[in-house]
C-alpha cells in the first residue's frame, strides 16, 4: 500500500491488483468439467473470486472454461447483460459530454441503524452508506450527501467507460465526530479526508469538520462557512475503475481526472463541467478564496511528457504541486482541446487500458500518429490560447 499526499487537502491510500464489481449469479465450469453456480465477486491477479452460499472461493482463471474466461473479459470491460436478458452494468462511451450535472436536492435519507451503546449510526442516500460515530439529523446528512451523490452522477454521465459508479452496493463512507477519532482510524493528520483502497475497492474516511458539520449544543448542524468540496477528489478515486490505475495512467490521468471533477464548479448538488475558471485558478494560483491551490503561475516549466506519463508513482508524488497541477491541465486538454474536442483519443487510451495494453503500445491512441514532441507542442498551443504557457523540458 502506498500513501499519496495532497498538501493541505484530501489524501489517498491505495492498494492495487484487483477489480471488483459483483456480477449476476451464473454457472461456472472448470477444465475437468465440474460445474457450480456462483457469483463473480472480483478478479484478484490471476484468480477469480467466486461467491457461493455466502462464502468466497478463489479459482485460477486459467482453469475455467473458454466461455467463463470470455465472460470475465467482458465483465471487466463492463459489457454484460444478466441471465434474464435485462441490461446490467454497461460502460458509457458514447453519451454526450455533460455541461451541467445535478442531483435531486430533496433526495431521501434512510436511517439504517442508531446504536447509542455501540456509538454506531448508519445513514444511507441512494448510492452511499454513511457510518458515523455520533448521531446526526437526517437533514444534516442530506446536506453533505449531495456532494457524494453529485460526484457519483458526474462519473456516471462522463462517457469514459467506467462501470464502478454503477455498482449496486452502496459505497461506504466513515464519518468521525473529532479529528482525533479520524486520525486514530487511519486518517492522515492535516488531511480533509482519505480514500483507503484494498484490492480495487475501498472506503472513504472523513472527519465531520470536512463536511461542514459543527456541534451546536447537543446537536449538529451545517456550518456553511466550512463546507469542503475538495472531497470530491477522493470520491472520484473511489469511483474510478481499477484498470485506470495501471502503469502509464496511474498518476497523470488518475490524479488529473480527480482534480478535473473536484474543480468543476460544485455548488449545492450541481457540477458546472464547463467552469474552466476554477480549475485554472486551482492550478495557477491559490484556488478559490486563496485556499488549497497549486500556485504554479501562468508560466509553467514541465518535465518531458513521455517521462511524466511513465514515471513511477513515488516519483510523481515527489513534486506533488507540479504533478497534480500539470496533470489537471493535461487531462483537461485531452477532454476538451485535443483533435475534434470530443475526447476520442483519451477514450481510446482508456479502452486500451481495459484491454490490458501496456506502454509503449498503450500510448498510441493518445499520440494519434504524433511524435511525443508534437504532442507536447499541441498541449502547449492548446493552453497558450487560454492564458497558460507550458514549456516541456
Amino acid at each position: 500500500m502506498t500513501i499519496r499526499p495532497i498538501l493541505l487537502v484530501p489524501m489517498l491510500l491505495f492498494g492495487w491488483g484487483a477489480f471488483s464489481l459483483h456480477s449476476a449469479e451464473r454457472s461456472w465450469t472448470n477444465s475437468s468439467g465440474k460445474t457450480i453456480v456462483a457469483t463473480l465477486v472480483e478478479i484478484a491477479g490471476d484468480k477469480a473470486v467466486l461467491q457461493m452460499a455466502g462464502k468466497n472461493f478463489e479459482v485460477p482463471v486459467a482453469s475455467l472454461s473458454p466461455d467463463d474466461r470470455k465472460f470475465i473479459d467482458e465483465w471487466k470491460k463492463g459489457d454484460l447483460t444478466d441471465p434474464s436478458g435485462d441490461a446490467a452494468v454497461k460502460a458509457n462511451w458514447d453519451a454526450p459530454w455533460p455541461a451541467l450535472v445535478s442531483v435531486d436536492i430533496e433526495q431521501a435519507i434512510e436511517v439504517i441503524k442508531e446504536d447509542e451503546a455501540a456509538k454506531e449510526y448508519v445513514y444511507a442516500s441512494p448510492h452511499y452508506e454513511f457510518i458515523c460515530d455520533v448521531k446526526l439529523n437526517t437533514s444534516v446528512v442530506k446536506r453533505f450527501s449531495l456532494l457524494f451523490e453529485a460526484t457519483n452522477q458526474v462519473c456516471r454521465e462522463l462517457p469514459l467507460g467506467m462501470v464502478k459508479p454503477f455498482r449496486k452496493e452502496r459505497h461506504k463512507i466513515h464519518l468521525f465526530e473529532t479529528r482525533e477519532a479520524y486520525i486514530a482510524k487511519g486518517g492522515p493528520p492535516e488531511s480533509a479526508g482519505v480514500y483507503i483502497s484494498r484490492g480495487g475497492e475501498g472506503d472513504i474516511l472523513v472527519p465531520l469538520t470536512s463536511l461542514g458539520v459543527k456541534k451546536v449544543g447537543s446537536n449538529y448542524s451545517v456550518d456553511y462557512d466550512k463546507e469542503n468540496t475538495t472531497l470530491s477528489h477522493e470520491i472520484t478515486h473511489q469511483l474510478t475503475d481499477a484498470e485506470y490505475y495501471e502503469p502509464g495512467s496511474r498518476g497523470w490521468f488518475t490524479e488529473g481526472f480527480a482534480e478535473y471533477i473536484a474543480n468543476s464548479g460544485y455548488r449545492s448538488g450541481k457540477f458546472d463541467i464547463d467552469d474552466l475558471g476554477k480549475l485554472k485558478a486551482r492550478v495557477t494560483a491559490y484556488g478559490e478564496d486563496g485556499n488549497g491551490g497549486r500556485a504554479l503561475g501562468e508560466d509553467i516549466t514541465a518535465p518531458d511528457l513521455q517521462q511524466f506519463f511513465t514515471q513511477e508513482y513515488d516519483s510523481f508524488l515527489a513534486n506533488a504541486q507540479l504533478s497534480y497541477g500539470l496533470s489537471a491541465l493535461i487531462v483537461y486538454y485531452y477532454f476538451h482541446m485535443d483533435g475534434d474536442k470530443d475526447a476520442a483519443n483519451l477514450k481510446a487510451f482508456l479502452k486500451a487500458l481495459k484491454e490490458e495494453k501496456t506502454p509503449p503500445q498503450l500510448f498510441e491512441p493518445l499520440l494519434a500518429g504524433r511524435t511525443w514532441d508534437e504532442m507536447e507542442a499541441a498541449i502547449t498551443q492548446g493552453w497558450r490560447s487560454r492564458g497558460v504557457r507550458i514549456t516541456f523540458n
